[in-house]
């Protein structure tokens, strides 16, 4: 055992199996992983008498740093048959809003510039006219997502005062945001009425006392209720409260789109007669991060002002993102829409043209099935929508497949249903097809 046949970093780090992890990683970060290997390493041969072996220390210090590169933001293949996938970045923005907005982010812009006057202009631009356009309302306003949006009103209009919340709206969502929590936090009191499953208009206005400040409607996200149950119609309740309480509605999912089984869209909560609406940027909207709200300018200008806004403002990425997305709504630009409408838009024949195209490699153990693929994200707890999907029928545990199928370049996300590996073609983008294809073929031939 020569300890000192261990060769050095510098060594290492110039070693051609090594180079590539620069690009990847940065060369200060491989470096200390060489580091910790080689002290790993050196514990290792001395604790079990061995003699140095600089191939074993190559293989374990490549391992460490492959192991240290699934910890980057790369791309993923989407076979999960959930658009809006919390877990894989949301909903995908449009290639094109990104070559569009890649000169305004890549050079100096005018985000807090006035450029008639050239004094210091208002970060959010022509967003509001946009957004109101799209959406309705008088005003609007960007925060850094939809947690912070809620936080926000809270803070400025609920401190030390009683929000009324339906009691079947007290939800949890993903990370364990709840509700409860997020009032309290805010400093917001909370008065829940109604029942699990039945909430009246009366139910908030006999709630309210001298100290109330708001209703707060939220949606259900990832849960739904069936059979007996009610909610209280938003129009009657936007006209019977006193005009000192502010109606502020969580719509969540930012839903602009006619006819999803119980999904009701901004417009309708402002048209009925919401002060406040808020939502995510990126989930059926389709845009980037972001919390938007939108209501009464008097109202907007007072969050606007808030001191909180600075801590939940964007950066300009955002706001420049979100103004090219919306150009091509406002165009109705057929070429450019959110990945849930792209989707939504095809026919069923579609979904089963593009399971064939996979499927046909190895009928026998490909087998079409009909399925349901969801929106996702917490957007759209009750609408399920027909699809076509490809069951692998191969006597391999699932978890291996799935196993073999993220560990690919780039990592294709399946899932598993009934002990069985289920692909969906549906949220697969038309050039991912071919290289889902060659995967399978591969993991079939061993």
């Amino acid at each position: 055992m020569q300890l000192s046949q261990i060769m050095q970093v510098e060594k290492w780090l110039s070693l051609t199996e090594i180079q590539p992890y620069h690009v990847k990683l940065s060369r200060p970060i491989v470096s200390e992983i060489i580091k910790w290997q080689i002290d790993q390493y050196r514990e290792f041969i001395i604790r079990n008498n061995l003699s140095v072996d600089n191939i074993r220390l190559l293989s374990n210090i490549i391992i460490a740093l492959e192991n240290e590169c699934l910890k980057c933001l790369q791309p993923v293949i989407n076979a999960t048959g959930i658009i809006v996938h919390t877990n894989l970045g949301r909903s995908p923005l449009p290639k094109m809003v990104w070559d569009n907005a890649s000169d305004a982010m890549c050079r100096y812009s005018n985000l807090e510039l006035n450029l008639h006057n050239g004094k210091r202009g208002d970060r959010m631009g022509i967003l509001p006219t946009m957004l109101n356009r799209y959406f309705g309302g008088e005003s609007a306003l960007l925060v850094n997502n939809n947690a912070a949006a809620i936080h926000l009103i809270l803070k400025a209009f609920a401190q030390g005062k009683e929000v009324i919340v339906s009691r079947g709206e007290q939800v949890q969502i993903g990370g364990g945001f709840r509700i409860p929590e997020i009032l309290a936090e805010s400093g917001a009191i909370l008065r829940d009425v109604g029942t699990t499953n039945i909430t009246t208009v009366d139910d908030y206005l006999d709630a309210i006392t001298d100290n109330t400040s708001m209703v707060l409607i939220v949606h259900q996200s990832n849960y739904y209720i069936e059979g007996f149950s009610k909610q209280a119609d938003i129009i009657q309740l936007a006209q019977k409260l006193p005009k000192h309480i502010l109606l502020v509605v969580d719509q969540g999912s930012g839903n602009q789109l006619n006819g999803i089984s119980g999904e009701k869209t901004v417009s309708h909560y402002l048209k009925a007669g919401a002060h406040l609406v808020c939502f995510s940027g990126d989930k059926i909207l389709g845009g980037p991060q972001s919390g938007i709200i939108l209501g009464q300018k008097s109202i907007i200008n007072t969050l606007v002002k808030h001191p909180m806004m600075r801590v939940f403002r964007p950066g300009k990425e955002t706001y420049i993102l979100l103004e090219k997305l919306l150009i091509h709504y406002l165009n109705k630009d057929n070429d450019v829409m959110s990945r849930v409408q792209t989707v939504l838009n095809h026919p069923l024949e579609w979904h089963k043209e593009r399971a064939e195209q996979i499927a046909i490699i190895a009928p026998n153990q490909l087998t079409l099935i009909n399925e349901k693929y969801l929106i996702g994200g917490g957007t759209t707890p009750k609408a399920q929508f027909d699809t076509w999907a490809i069951e692998v029928k191969i006597a391999i545990n699932p978890h291996l497949i799935i196993e073999q199928l993220r560990n690919n370049k780039p990592s294709i996300i399946a899932t598993i249903k009934k002990d069985k590996v289920i692909i969906y073609p549906v949220t697969l983008f038309d050039d991912e097809l071919e290289r889902v294809k060659k995967v399978l073929q591969q993991i079939l031939a061993n």
